[in-house]
């Protein structure tokens, strides 16, 4: 495959709605992932013909349809898409765990993944047992496993409780173990899905830094997640996927862009306490403009907001209680909030809008990200790039002695 590590070609799966098949005992997992290594790498499986799918489509849904794409070696690639959009499956089918319906796809290296938490995990096992049969799993030598044993211990910070059956950790422990595990075993490929949705701050930050030491010590990462931060920072390329579809793109940026969606600044909302809302530039100023009905008259109708930037990083936000605002002369259950922003002044670049509603006591609406939209000159015509100095422009009185 050359400089290839990854190819996809047409690559599909069809799912019954509703199909249970026998679940595989813990003794025929085993055998197959020890055999894994000696397998080929490359699955191909002949592609339906039409007449042939339309006849099983009642009941069916496909995952994924016709993914084509390359990983370089060494290369990082974030495969992003909305939450159903079918990346879980694609790295489900890469690292074998199951088999396509149509199309193939071949991988030259060994494989680590990290799809789920403690994936490969006995519970009746301790933690020591379980480094090794994870290394057993990716076709590992004990000298090898050895050589890193400590490390892996070192970064889950599970030491105390080594030899504890995992069964009695606590989620926090147990993914430390197998991020730890997947991390640092030596595989020239792997795999990591939403390993940052579990866990604490300190411990994601600490993920990351190794998914980044990772990918700079020239090994191929597929990382899929929601945090369009994370995927900026330690991608070197973007997949976006869309209903099963994957689409091209040329950069990171590209594959966010389109995941973000076009801008929008509008939404109508049905059967929802919120039934319209917008926000627009106006000059140095944001306005956001918000129609509600209710099934009682309310003494402050209460919508909050918060706008994050593009990556999804909270910039600011406040509601009328934080800021004091007067409550309406008159309580009524239907009406519109006007809100006028004049600070802080967003630097030119895209963002998100998300809504909140309530009485003050009670939340009755939550809307996150539901507007995307973009600021132009807000701050001025001369203003530093947003990349290099962040999303706002700071507001300042200059003295010289």
């Amino acid at each position: 495959m050359g400089n290839v590590a990854i190819r996809v070609e047409k690559l599909g799966k069809l799912y019954r709605i509703g199909e249970r098949r026998r679940r595989k005992t813990f003794a025929e997992i085993m055998a197959g992932a020890l055999f894994a290594p000696f397998k080929s790498q490359r699955t191909e499986v002949r592609v339906p013909s039409i007449q042939e799918t339309a006849r099983k489509s009642e009941g069916m849904v496909w995952a994924l349809k016709d993914v084509t794409f390359e990983v370089a070696k060494g290369e990082v690639l974030g495969v992003i898409g909305r939450n159903g959009a079918g990346k879980s499956t694609l790295l489900k089918i890469l690292s074998r765990i199951t088999r396509p319906t149509s199309g193939w796809a071949s991988i030259s290296g060994r494989v680590g993944s990290l799809l789920e938490v403690g994936t490969g995990f006995h519970g009746d096992l301790s933690g020591r047992e379980n480094i090794y049969l994870n290394g057993a799993f990716l076709g590992m030598k004990k000298v090898e496993i050895d050589r890193k044993f400590d490390e892996i211990v070192a970064f889950a910070e599970t030491e105390r409780f080594l030899d504890t059956p995992v069964k009695h950790y606590s989620s926090g422990m147990y993914m430390r173990l197998a991020f730890a595990v997947a991390a640092h075993l030596e595989t020239e490929i792997l795999f990591v899905d939403e390993v940052l949705a579990v866990g604490d701050v300190a411990f994601q930050r600490k993920c990351l830094g190794r998914i980044g030491e990772v990918a700079k010590g020239g090994r191929t990462v597929v990382f899929v997640s929601h945090n369009m931060a994370a995927i900026e920072r330690l991608c070197t390329r973007g997949l976006y996927i869309d209903k099963g579809a994957s689409i091209p793109t040329g950069s990171v940026r590209e594959a966010i862009g389109l995941y973000l969606g076009d801008s929008c600044n509008e939404i109508n909302l049905e059967n929802e306490i919120i039934s319209k809302a917008s926000i627009r530039q106006n000059g140095t100023q944001i306005e956001i403009e918000a129609e509600y009905k209710f099934d009682h008259d309310l003494e402050m109708p209460c919508l909050g907001f918060v706008i994050s930037d593009y990556l999804g990083n909270p910039i600011c936000g406040t509601n009328p209680l934080i800021d004091a605002a007067p409550a309406p002369a008159i309580p009524t259950s239907a009406g519109r909030v006007h809100i006028i922003m004049e600070s802080p002044k967003l630097l030119n670049g895209t963002y998100r809008l998300s809504l909140w509603f309530g009485d003050g006591k009670v939340d009755y609406f939550h809307r996150q990200d539901c507007i995307t939209f973009d600021v132009v000159n807000m701050a001025g015509l001369k203003q530093l790039p947003a990349a290099s100095v962040g999303p706002v422009a700071p507001k300042c009185h200059w003295h010289f002695s």
